[in-house]
């Protein structure tokens, strides 16, 4: 058998016959011992349960084995059982410190003290918890093995691949496997289900509709929705194709289909429109088939429309029904899809609040049971102060700052009054961000802060513990004010549970949104699309996604281009052109890569040249579609444009650009609507014709100095192509894509670019801000007073 001694009933069984024997455990396939040599069995009259009295010169047992202490029943001999009433009454038999009818064991797995359905086992006066294979870990197998998102593989080093995750850690959900696609500044976490490719209905109306179920891979829809609920951006693309099928009818009349959010609930507006309208992108766009609907489909024509678009309200998220409804006329028919759940971010990890009058944030009582676990950040320049307490009339909880050095977990849960304490060489009113780690469960009590070593306490033996909480949880102070928290805390979770510290703040009791942190008014704003980040006692800007470097990021990277140089940038493979054109046949749902956006376009650049005419920027794409940036005969900026038809032609300029100097050219297009600027003029709004279409079909390549595309390129172009450009380009974005500070500041083995001619690093196009930046001089690091 197998850890015979675990406190539970457990049946022998010895048949002996003429040469063999056999003994059985618990009747369990596998559990016979046999003896098959040949041997003889000699027994006597007498049978001793339990052990060898003494001495065994008169009884005649020789036993060197230790006496039994437990219990035993259901004796049998010979297939008759032992009447323990005689043994009782010593007319059977003898005994000697044995108790009848009763067994002194505590089943110590009843109630079972391990979670997540691990196994119970125990001894004499002890149980343990079996976690294999539980996805958990721990004394009581309280605490997930795995991260809660992809955002932590990433700040782990991983990269991308399939991974675990467990968005409500210690809580009930169980972790699932989801896709992390891994990149420099995010890790987009996504999860994909049974609805990915088309779904045909027919015969629907709205009386009896098709209820499409969306079903994810390795989760449910609670644990699906517990990842979007943590997450800062969540997406899922929806499609609906249909012929002679209506989809929403009119804003104010019943919609024929809708789709299922979490929580149940029905929503009617459809991909790529908002919340609270019942309308889809193309009745945003006002560019709807029939003009009086507010939906491609609605428009009821006998041939195939289409609405699409992402769904991004991330409380609604995700989809776990498409309802069809209008498919039972003749003819009609509509074909459904869905795309993958994507989500980014951890908006969890920054919900924080700061303490500044000695308010205290009330939460429902913390509902514990057998084992809790607490994590949190705080920041604070006060000498003392109570981050939580949960009270109660026989069990209490208090986490507090105890003076500058000390952070004491203090705790009630039957033995009377007990506390840890984690002490520090340092202050830990810094003004620095710590974290704050706290358990307790029948086995230990531990706490850490920071990286320091865990401070534990032993649970007394055979102790049980029920925590009973029966009056609110204070947040920031405790229950009688004694000595309110004054500070910041962020990120409280509670066995697996995100407190909405940022809901319960207010403002006029002294509760702000947020920490007063550098970020909310920073001495040195990020320039140049950089992201403030907040540190322990400063901020840095994060320049990932600009095309500058430095401590704000306003340092350009660029490059001097002698003539005939030029450089192209990849923005989608062919590869990959060919799966997304492969993906609209089968109806799949593509997704955008970086750099790559139909609808809209943002370019920044500077430059300085001297020389004229030169192509500065070439976007080409796998149709006739490209965008293009160049400099005229006569010196003058243009900017040319072909979107579908024929190409649009936009004057940036008047004066020539080639006088040497820098100039800055800024450009957004957002759908048919053009905003230009260059230098620090004003900014020009200006519009495409309606009959333009307003997608830049497939992006392809990116040229900087000179276009080198194969096939046709428009005469214009070419016109302006030769000698090639000859100066400097830097600061260079196209959408997301930063091509230069790619070459000089490489983050990736993978080189998406290809140079041709001498290209050499220099800040010769740099601009100087309108207004210079003043750094204070203890940020600047070249002050050398």
């Amino acid at each position: 058998g197998h850890r015979l001694n675990d406190g539970f009933w457990h049946s022998v069984q010895l048949v002996a016959r003429d040469g063999s024997a056999v003994v059985t455990i618990d009747d369990e396939d596998g559990a016979e011992f046999r003896v098959a040599h040949p041997f003889q069995l000699r027994t006597g009259s007498q049978y001793f349960f339990g052990g060898c009295p003494k001495p065994a010169s008169i009884t005649g047992c020789r036993s060197n084995q230790t006496a039994f202490h437990g219990c035993l029943q259901m004796l049998n001999v010979d297939m008759q059982p032992v009447d323990v009433e005689l043994l009782v009454e010593q007319r059977l038999g003898q005994y000697y410190n044995v108790y009848f009818n009763v067994c002194g064991i505590t089943d110590r797995c009843t109630p079972n003290l391990c979670e997540h359905d691990s196994r119970c086992i125990q001894s004499w006066d002890d149980f343990m918890c079996i976690c294999d294979l539980t996805g958990y870990k721990g004394e009581t197998c309280h605490k997930s093995l795995y991260k809660e998102s992809c955002d932590a593989y990433r700040v782990s080093g991983k990269t991308s691949g399939n991974y675990t995750i467990d968005p409500d850690g210690s809580g009930p959900l169980k972790p699932f496997t989801v896709y992390c696609d891994i990149r420099e500044d995010r890790a987009w976490t996504i999860i994909r289900h049974n609805r990915h490719y088309a779904t045909r209905v027919t015969g629907s109306s709205v009386d009896q509709p098709y209820l499409g179920a969306v079903e994810y891979w390795n989760a449910s829809w609670a644990e699906v929705s517990a990842l979007a609920n943590a997450s800062e951006y969540c997406e899922q693309r929806i499609e609906l194709h249909c012929y002679s099928s209506r989809l929403l009818n009119t804003p104010s009349g019943l919609p024929f289909s809708f789709w299922m959010g979490r929580h149940d609930e029905r929503h009617y507006y459809w991909g790529g429109s908002r919340p609270g309208i019942q309308r889809c992108a193309c009745g945003l766009d006002k560019n709807c088939a029939d003009p009086q609907y507010f939906c491609n489909c609605d428009a009821d024509h006998p041939l195939w429309r289409t609405d699409k678009g992402l769904l991004t309200f991330v409380d609604h998220l995700p989809v776990t029904q498409v309802v069809i409804g209008d498919t039972n006329r003749t003819g009609s028919e509509a074909q459904f899809l869905l795309g993958p759940l994507r989500c980014y971010g951890d908006r969890n990890t920054w919900n924080t609040v700061s303490f500044n009058r000695g308010a205290a944030l009330l939460f429902p009582t913390f509902q514990a049971n057998h084992s809790l676990d607490i994590s949190f950040y705080f920041k604070t320049t006060a000498l003392s102060g109570v981050f939580l307490e949960n009270p109660g009339s026989r069990n209490y909880i208090r986490i507090e700052l105890n003076t500058t050095r000390d952070v004491v977990f203090a705790y009630d849960i039957g033995n009377g009054d007990e506390n840890l304490t984690v002490r520090s060489d340092v202050p830990w009113n810094d003004d620095e961000w710590h974290q704050v780690k706290a358990e307790l469960n029948v086995k230990l009590a531990r706490l850490r802060v920071d990286k320091l070593p865990w401070v534990v306490r032993p649970a007394p033996p055979q102790s049980f513990v029920h925590l009973e909480f029966d009056r609110p949880l204070y947040v920031g102070a405790a229950e009688h004010k004694m000595r309110p928290f004054l500070g910041c805390l962020r990120a409280l979770r509670m066995n697996g549970v995100t407190l909405n510290l940022e809901g319960k703040a207010n403002e006029t009791e002294g509760v702000r949104v947020n920490c007063t942190g550098h970020c909310q008014d920073p001495p040195v704003p990020c320039q140049n699309s950089g992201l403030c980040v907040e540190r322990y006692s400063h901020y840095s800007c994060n320049c990932s996604i600009s095309a500058f470097e430095g401590p704000f990021c306003n340092h350009d990277i660029g490059g001097y281009f002698e003539e005939g140089t030029w450089v192209r940038y990849n923005i989608l493979p062919m590869s990959l052109y060919a799966a997304r054109e492969f993906a609209s046949i089968i109806s799949s749902p593509w997704q955008p890569l970086p750099g790559y956006n139909l609808t809209s376009e943002e370019v920044s650049f500077s430059f300085s040249t001297t020389s004229a005419p030169a192509v500065l920027l070439y976007v080409s794409t796998f149709v006739k579609d490209y965008m293009a940036v160049l400099i005229k005969d006569d010196g003058s900026l243009q900017l040319r444009y072909q979107l579908g038809t024929s190409p649009y032609v936009f004057a940036l300029t008047t004066k020539p650009v080639t006088d040497g100097r820098p100039h800055r050219v800024n450009i957004t297009r957002l759908h048919r609507t053009l905003y230009t600027q260059v230098d620090y003029l004003p900014i020009i709004e200006q519009q495409f014709s309606l009959f333009v279409d307003s997608k830049l079909d497939s992006p392809k390549n990116l040229y900087l100095g000179r276009v080198m595309e194969t096939g046709v390129i428009d005469p214009e172009i070419q016109r302006y192509n030769t000698p090639g450009f000859s100066g400097c380009l830097s600061g260079v974005k196209f959408n997301s894509l930063v091509p230069l500070k790619a070459i000089f500041r490489p983050t990736s083995p993978v080189r998406p670019y290809s140079i041709r001619g001498e290209l050499v690093e220099s800040n010769c196009a740099s601009m100087l801000p309108l207004t210079t930046i003043l750094i204070p001089p203890e940020m600047d690091p070249w002050y050398m007073d």
